[in-house]
């Protein structure tokens, strides 16, 4: 059961404005494009459009949730940044970010006044370490995975954990033409939300741009394909970039 107030606005692909009992945590910044990667879908917030953040959490290294630019022109440095490998921290860093660090799996943090933060093993993306972090507020457990790939992980968490009550999941199946899956197709975001014991599923890293790197890379689902496939136990809210929804205690 949700026990505080959560408010959600998906940005963009992975990038979330997440509002934790009032204190605004931004995941995954992704806010300017690149010629050779573009995002499919509208950006549902600009940078000056954030209000004062709590913290930046990332998953990984990759252009579209480790946007460099975007963080450059984020006004506070002196909020707390966290993120999977060191070259991304010393990165940050040279950026201004006085409290950048690196974290690893299993280690905790308090972010803000009354919200705590796990984080959580999610597997590699090609060459990189993923973080997925789980927030806590007053007894509401959120969390968020956007580069999850397989139910798997979320499994062993689960196993040494108390269910979550609301997830956020990758759903289009992204995947090389030639590899392993990148991240979760909707039949594995339901799966992986049902796993976590997850009441409300959020999907996350939804649409692909056409572009050079659509021909290197292929989607096998879409948050419509989610809302499809989900039990009468797990409401998917598909949310569009821009739209805030909250979940009222």
């Amino acid at each position: 059961m949700i026990k505080q107030s959560i408010a959600i606005t998906r940005v963009v692909n992975s990038c979330v404005l997440l509002e934790l009992d009032g204190h605004p945590v931004l995941t995954d910044p992704w806010f300017t494009e690149r010629w050779w990667l573009r995002r499919g879908e509208p950006l549902g917030l600009r940078i000056a459009d954030l209000p004062p953040l709590a913290a930046v959490v990332v998953t990984n290294p990759a252009t579209n949730h480790w946007d460099l630019r975007a963080l450059r022109m984020l006004p506070d440095k002196d909020i707390p940044l966290y993120a999977p490998v060191p070259h991304m921290v010393r990165r940050a860093k040279a950026l201004g970010f006085r409290n950048a660090e690196r974290l690893s799996w299993g280690e905790t943090r308090q972010i803000a006044p009354g919200v705590s933060m796990r984080v959580v093993p999610s597997g590699r993306t090609l060459m990189w370490p993923n973080n997925a972090y789980v927030f806590t507020t007053a007894g509401t457990h959120v969390f968020f995975g956007g580069e999850m790939a397989e139910v798997g992980p979320l499994e062993r968490y689960r196993a040494e954990h108390r269910a979550v009550d609301l997830a956020l999941l990758p759903v289009n199946g992204l995947r090389p033409v030639f590899g392993p899956r990148l991240v979760m197709d909707p039949a594995r975001a339901v799966a992986g939300a049902s796993v976590l014991g997850a009441k409300v599923l959020v999907p996350v890293h939804d649409a692909h741009g056409h572009d050079p790197m659509s021909a290197l890379f292929r989607t096998s689902g879409t948050a419509a394909d989610a809302v499809a496939l989900a039990g009468p136990h797990l409401r998917v809210v598909d949310l569009p970039p821009g739209e805030r929804w909250t979940a009222a205690p």
